[in-house]
């Protein structure tokens, strides 16, 4: 149960139902200087991953939130979204 404390008063908070994950995505990289055709075709992606609570996914998007916090009437107010192209997710695992 959580509960959120506003000047003093201790109030009951919604029942927060988003899952922590994990999100593995693929991040390109690009490298400015000059350099052979034979160096260049080496160069690759990162792997990156990051966490968060998972807001929603489609086929488009993944969208993810970092920090929450709820309002004097109990409201879900979120921050540090972070929006991914569906195509640059690779996996994403629920944590517990």
């Amino acid at each position: 149960m959580i509960f959120t404390k506003h000047g003093g008063n201790m109030k009951k908070a919604n029942k927060f139902k988003y899952k922590r994950v994990r999100i593995y995505w693929q991040d390109p990289t690009s490298n400015p200087e000059w350099m052979t055709l034979k160096k260049a075709l080496e160069e690759n992606y990162s792997w990156c991953d990051d966490i968060g609570y998972l807001l929603f996914k489609d086929q488009r998007r993944v969208i993810i939130f970092a920090s929450h916090s709820f309002d004097e009437d109990g409201e879900l107010t979120v921050g540090n979204i972070t929006v991914y192209p569906r195509g640059c997710v690779k996996k994403i695992e629920v944590l517990k």
